[in-house]
């Protein structure tokens, strides 16, 4: 089939836009990109990261509202925290391409992302670009277990309809060897289809210090099983 201008200005369009998940690009801006850079330096000092956390602000915010949570539960295993607050699937694909890990053999590295796609991409199209993060770390740390976390809800019967889709379809993922699929999105339900626990959350989306308890207290005996 002969490409046309007009395809690969609609193409172009399509990448920047956020509408491809599986297709690696850069996040937006310098503080994107200094936190990125920041992650290439703290890989090249520290060669024997023993763990990484990956994912978007949802996991980045364990350095925030999570903080005490973390400590109590994580910060002794020496764990990386490698989440970038806005992330979608395409942007982790590139950090990982781009440096991250370079040089790294961690035991283990917990993933959960996603949510930020749901605006501009389909179900299947975000399972797969998450699928891509999968395939793309284990080219390049062939060693490695993958805590796949299960996307969290978000407010809306639409986001939990769809998040409820990507979560059916990337538990596929699992395979108990290297892959290993956790389940928690039922936890953070509120009472109403389409809402989420008030307690758990402060905005509906991100987690309270309470959202961050419950996640490591379900999380926690299958990570100890992994390292």
């Amino acid at each position: 089939m002969r490409t046309t201008p007009l395809l690969l200005i609609c193409l172009f369009f399509a990448l920047c836009s956020g509408q491809a998940p599986s297709i690696p690009v850069p996040g937006n801006g310098e503080w994107w990109h200094g936190r990125h850079n920041d992650f290439v330096a703290n890989t090249a000092a520290n060669p024997g990261i023993p763990i990484i956390f990956y994912g978007d602000s949802i996991t980045d915010w364990w350095a925030w509202h999570g903080l005490p949570v973390f400590n109590r539960y994580f910060a002794q295993h020496g764990v990386a925290n490698y989440g970038i607050a806005g992330d979608q699937t395409q942007h982790l694909i590139w950090r990982i391409q781009n440096g991250e890990v370079a040089g790294l053999n961690p035991r283990l590295v917990v993933l959960k992302i996603g949510t930020n796609n749901l605006a501009s991409a389909s179900v299947p199209d975000i399972a797969q670009g998450i699928l891509t993060i999968i395939q793309t770390l284990r080219t390049r740390l062939p060693n490695t277990r993958i805590l796949l976390v299960s996307v969290l809800p978000r407010n809306g019967v639409a986001n939990f309809d769809n998040i409820s889709a990507i979560n059916s379809l990337i538990a596929q993922y699992h395979n108990g060897q290297y892959v290993f699929y956790l389940d928690i999105f039922n936890e953070f339900t509120g009472p109403v289809w389409g809402t989420v626990n008030d307690y758990l959350f402060w905005d509906g989306l991100h987690l309270s210090e309470a959202g961050y308890q419950r996640w490591a207290e379900l999380m926690n005996p299958l990570f100890n099983q992994l390292i």
